[in-house]
């Protein structure tokens, strides 16, 4: 009896372990032959801003490489907690995936705790794309001219200077309030439901400063109605070499950035991610894409996987800082 309990328990084993690497193998040549059918984008906004027009033109270089379909589905709102949750939902096997900003990763997770899922928690990034300053823009009638001078003209005026932001949990209000943090001074958020009116009280003198995407205020520049003090980058944007940084007049400034890139859920195979990976960086040596970028003010910035998750990380410490000591909350 024994011996053919022992008999019977090693023929399973084996039965285990050929089934195993029966299922191991089918799952390689699965990997391998990745992508054999569609593709979903995902992009956690509505059609027609930056991150939708780059996910566009990046998903058509991913189709004419895989020769596959890889269509883009726009899932706003939340903050980017739809589209989140809908691919942390999805199979993790690479035929869904997410293209997006550092904020989903770095301010999401801080302002809403209780959210049950997170790009921070429930996401691996694969490969970053480009990034792009903010800007501070002031009316053209401001006395103020440079950094120095808004330091300056801030400490003089406390609590008098107000800036406008698209919104009090997003990139733009980090950077103000790190900015006051920086520099000693305070000013008062003024937050809008997006830049457009914000770029209108600008130029019409309401606001007393701006933080926005370049994009926001060129057109406001170029009528004469509005003035770029700096970028919000550590050293000078290569696409605004003329304009200063915040980080040239403000010593240990943690650059605030928008930059977008790829992502998919957790648990998809390794190799699938490093085929995305090494997919986009191909597609990022062509200049065509390059200048696609450029036009919306976004430089090339290829990162792997693993360096674009250690920045990632970097800017979720410094947001986290300021939603700790503002005391920031969602809306």
């Amino acid at each position: 009896m024994f011996i053919k309990q022992r008999f019977n328990s090693r023929m399973l084993a084996l039965l285990a372990t050929g089934a195993l690497t029966c299922s191991g193998q089918a799952f390689a040549q699965d990997t391998q032959a990745y992508p054999d059918h569609a593709i979903h984008m995902l992009v956690p906004y509505t059609a027609g801003g930056a991150a939708d027009v780059l996910a566009r033109a990046l998903s058509a270089e991913l189709a004419k490489r895989w020769k596959q379909p890889v269509i883009v589905d726009n899932r706003p709102g939340a903050d980017g907690a739809i589209a989140v949750d809908y691919l942390v939902k999805s199979d993790p096997d690479g035929y869904t995936m997410l293209y997006g900003p550092n904020a989903i990763y770095s301010i999401f997770p801080h302002i809403h705790k209780k959210a049950k899922t997170n790009a921070r928690k429930d996401l691996i990034p694969v490969a970053m794309v480009g990034l792009s300053p903010l800007v501070l823009a002031v009316p053209a009638a401001s006395p103020i001219h440079d950094i120095p001078q808004l330091i300056a003209y801030a400490k003089a005026h406390p609590g008098k200077l107000n800036f406008g932001t698209p919104g009090s949990s997003s990139l733009h209000r980090m950077a103000g309030e790190q900015f006051d943090m920086n520099a000693g001074v305070k000013m008062v958020q003024v937050p809008y439901k997006g830049t457009s009116q914000a770029a209108v009280d600008l130029a019409g003198g309401q606001l007393g400063l701006l933080y926005a995407v370049p994009q926001s205020v060129t057109a406001l520049v170029k009528a004469g109605k509005a003035r770029i003090l700096a970028v919000t980058t550590a050293h000078r944007f290569p696409l605004m070499k003329d304009i200063p940084s915040v980080g040239e007049t403000l010593k240990g400034w943690p650059e605030y950035a928008t930059f977008q890139g790829v992502f998919v859920a957790k648990g998809t195979p390794p190799a699938v991610t490093k085929k995305i990976q090494d997919t986009v960086k191909e597609i990022m040596k062509e200049q065509s894409f390059k200048d696609k970028l450029a036009m919306l003010d976004f430089s090339a910035d290829f990162l792997d996987s693993q360096k674009f998750k250690a920045k990632l990380e970097q800017d979720y410490a410094a947001v986290g800082n300021i939603v700790t000591k503002v005391g920031i909350t969602a809306q």
